[in-house]
């Protein structure tokens, strides 16, 4: 796979954007909207403005804002000067943000006024930080505005001085240069910084604007946080190809469904739990015959809700699979609506996208140590947008890429006509007793109950087994543990992978993207849980 732009470098793409596109509009927010030309006039003037504040190529910057025109703007103004912009998750703990802050060392922090005790928090405890600027974006508060007048760095106020225009003079970009460091959402450790190029961002949105649909005179909807790639990858599709974007700031579903409607969104992608919270809110109220495709990511989408989707919202539903290390759109598995044929190919991620090479190889083995059809391993995945380093950990880095491939830690099959299938991460895996069990077809089981909401099982520590089968259950209505534990026994689960403790909680521990932390309860539960009784597996 090319990159379709016939760019090689973010500012390029941008440049022959404001030419060809100038007066469509290109993005919208809750506080207006702009056009091609307009922001790349700004783009540009954020450039300058990091260079006059000293800033200069290499030198990463740290953003602490939410969705909307002013981060773009703020993202791209990096890139341009070409400096290294890294959005931090604006809900992160103060602790979380100093650690990140500590292992990226940047010398510049852009943030939301609304922000302003997580940047001076940052700011003390981040001896890289030299420059702040404070932003205004749709979410500050009136008082934090206000509050801000004061500050040496202001944007939007400040780009609008005389003798902003034109960027600096700091030489061009090349497409192998570091365009952004991406945090992971990994939630074993703080997250980790996946340096990814113009090529491999560009890469992604040439992919990506060919499978969202999008074109000139189209529109999409962004409703991702900033911290995350799904940020990079719902918004440079648009930008690459001249369409329309819709920013969300903060998430809200009838929102989401008014901003379809008015502004005619053409696609657009959601977690599965968003899509739930959109079909409770009557979406049969809005116009969404504008919608030619929808799609999901982030976690396994169950069969009624898919076709609650299909027959209330647009019927072209796709799927995607990637990682913040793939860049997703070129490095990723892609259902698409044409593939969803047999009812079991629900559980499929797809086959890989364009440009796109997979493989399923032996667990613990190495990357040329591949399997066939139908044997389980580790997938791993190769493709223009695989980024290759984690910033500042070269360890890791070895551990994740290797010859361009990346370990995903999935464990899966493919069956006879390239369909993926996942069943589990490699490191997931509860040994006990010596058999290893993988949680996922655990959990399957017990979802079915009519009274579980959620399931996620874990291994837990056990002196006689090594490790307990857990089931942590949230349900719908009060149910105790000899139920559930009726019901899989009454299941074809076979008796060494049922669990030997059933906890009903009111609520799972979830990160940043809506995954279930399951180290979050093996840290919590591991030292409680009573040890089994001695019965066979």
């Amino acid at each position: 796979m090319t990159n379709d732009s016939g760019c090689d470098t973010i500012n390029a793409m941008l440049a022959r954007a404001a030419e060809s596109h100038a007066e469509r509009t290109a993005l919208i927010d809750a506080g207006g909207r702009c056009t091609y030309r307009e922001l790349f006039r700004q783009v540009c003037r954020f450039a300058r403005l990091l260079h006059e504040a000293g800033i200069r190529p290499g030198d990463r910057v740290a953003l602490l804002m939410p969705t909307s025109i002013m981060h773009t703007v703020a993202v791209l103004g990096c890139m341009c000067a070409r400096a290294v912009p890294s959005s931090l998750h604006i809900r992160e703990s103060a602790r979380t943000l100093s650690e990140i802050g500590n292992r990226l060392a940047p010398r510049a922090i852009v943030f939301d006024l609304g922000l302003r005790t997580q940047a001076d928090g940052m700011l003390a405890a981040v001896p890289s930080l030299e420059v702040s600027i404070g932003a205004i974006t749709p979410a500050t508060p009136g008082d934090a505005a206000t509050a801000g007048a004061g500050l040496p760095w202001l944007v939007p106020r400040d780009l609008a001085a005389d003798g902003m225009d034109g960027l600096p003079d700091m030489g061009a970009p090349s497409s192998g240069d570091a365009a952004a460091i991406v945090m992971s959402s990994g939630t074993t450790s703080v997250p980790k910084g996946v340096v990814h190029t113009h090529r491999t961002l560009l890469a992604s949105a040439a992919n990506g604007a060919h499978y969202l649909l999008a074109e000139p005179g189209r529109c999409g909807i962004n409703v991702f946080s900033t911290g995350f790639i799904g940020w990079y990858n719902c918004t440079l599709p648009y930008l690459m190809v001249g369409a329309t974007l819709v920013l969300m700031t903060e998430w809200d579903p009838v929102q989401y469904l008014r901003w379809v409607h008015t502004e005619r969104v053409a696609s657009c992608i959601l977690v599965p739990t968003m899509w739930r919270m959109v079909l409770r809110s009557a979406p049969e109220d809005y116009d969404l015959r504008s919608l030619l495709r929808v799609g999901f990511a982030g976690e396994k989408m169950d069969p009624d809700t898919f076709q609650a989707i299909r027959q209330r919202i647009c019927a072209q539903v796709m799927n995607s699979y990637g990682a913040t290390e793939t860049g997703t759109w070129a490095g990723c598995t892609m259902m698409l609506p044409e593939d969803y044929g047999p009812a079991a190919r629900l559980d499929s991620i797809g086959r890989p996208a364009r440009g796109v090479e997979l493989r399923i190889v032996r667990q613990g083995g190495g990357i040329d140590e591949v399997l066939g059809a139908g044997e389980e391993g580790e997938v791993v995945l190769r493709g223009p947008s695989v980024a290759s380093e984690i910033w500042r950990q070269p360890e890791l880095t070895r551990q994740k890429f290797e010859q361009g491939w990346w370990r995903s830690g999935d464990l899966g099959t493919v069956d006879a006509d390239g369909y993926v299938y996942l069943k589990g991460r490699t490191d997931d895996m509860i040994v006990t007793g010596g058999i290893n069990v993988l949680p996922n077809a655990v959990e399957e089981v017990i979802c079915r109950h009519p009274a579980v909401r959620e399931c996620v099982v874990v291994g837990l520590p056990d002196p006689a087994w090594g490790q307990l089968v857990v089931a942590f259950v949230v349900v719908d209505r009060p149910i105790g543990g000899d139920e559930l534990e009726a019901y899989v026994r009454d299941s074809d689960l076979p008796n060494f992978q049922r669990p030997r403790r059933y906890r009903i909680v009111a609520e799972l521990p979830k990160g940043n993207t809506g995954k279930v932390n399951r180290k979050a309860l093996r840290d919590q539960y591991g030292g409680i849980v009573q040890p089994a009784a001695a019965r066979p597996l």
